[in-house]
């Protein structure tokens, strides 16, 4: 958040009044994502979450061996465990996105930013 900081000091003084509601926009839209994408960070990092994310790839992995290893399901069997996977699936992508990378993608437009300030 130094860089932030340092960025507004730069981008919100000494502009014309167009340029200010720019950059107060774009700043404004970096701040937030950097928060919600910290707070997920923090979330994605806590112990209930990983111990989660443990357990759906377990339960992930024993439903496709039950679909691979047992030839005497009924197609409503099969349906229900392909379901149980679908859900598997969407729960490890709520909890595996990248906010890190995202985190760190921010940080560089905000370095990128200062740096066109620097050179310029």
């Amino acid at each position: 958040m130094k860089d932030l900081d340092k960025l507004k000091q730069i981008f919100l003084t000494e502009v014309d009044e167009e340029t200010l509601l720019e950059n107060q926009e774009l700043i404004r839209a970096w701040e937030k994502d950097l928060i919600e994408s910290e707070s997920f960070a923090s979330w994605q990092d806590h112990d209930i979450t990983l111990n989660i994310a443990r357990q759906v790839k377990v339960s992930y992995v024993d439903i496709s061996l039950m679909l691979a290893r047992n030839r005497d399901l009924t197609e409503r069997q099969r349906y229900e465990l392909w379901g149980k996977q679908d859900a598997c699936l969407f729960i490890l992508s709520l909890i595996e996105k990248d906010a890190k990378g995202k985190i760190q993608s921010i940080q560089n437009e905000i370095k990128k930013a200062l740096n066109a300030t620097n050179t310029g």
